[in-house]
């Protein structure tokens, strides 16, 4: 069955090539720009279907286009990988249940102690 999207492909696919970022409420904004009786927000998860669907088949056509003997991976980079920035030493990962078994203030002393040891080591400015 035609798609209502269908005479828009080659249209999306080149704002695509020139944008691969775009996302499907940006496609529909423009599709409604062209033709505002058709298009609107409602169209959007039906956008959102072809969306994913071309960008798989770029993909696809991409990793075809690439021969496996001159495939290359791209280095890490420097720096932190979580992205927190976090430099400190390790939280406590004791099981919530010797956590619970401990008496009531042990658990908020021993953090304390933990706390006073990590700021003794400079990592509290």
């Amino acid at each position: 069955m035609p798609s209502k999207l269908d005479p828009h492909i080659a249209a999306m696919e080149g704002w695509l090539a020139k944008q691969p970022q775009l996302t499907a409420l940006a496609i529909v904004g423009r599709l409604s720009e062209k033709d505002p009786e058709e298009f609107g927000t409602r169209q959007h998860s039906i956008v959102q279907r072809l969306l994913r669907a071309l960008r798989r088949k770029t993909a696809e056509q991409l990793v075809a286009e690439e021969p496996l003997d001159q495939a290359t991976t791209a280095a890490p980079l420097p720096g932190v990988v979580d992205g927190s920035g976090y430099v400190g030493p390790d939280p406590p990962t004791a099981p919530l249940i010797e956590q619970a078994q401990s008496p009531p203030g042990a658990v908020n002393q021993s953090i304390s102690d933990r706390h006073r040891q990590w700021h003794h080591q400079g990592n509290i400015r």
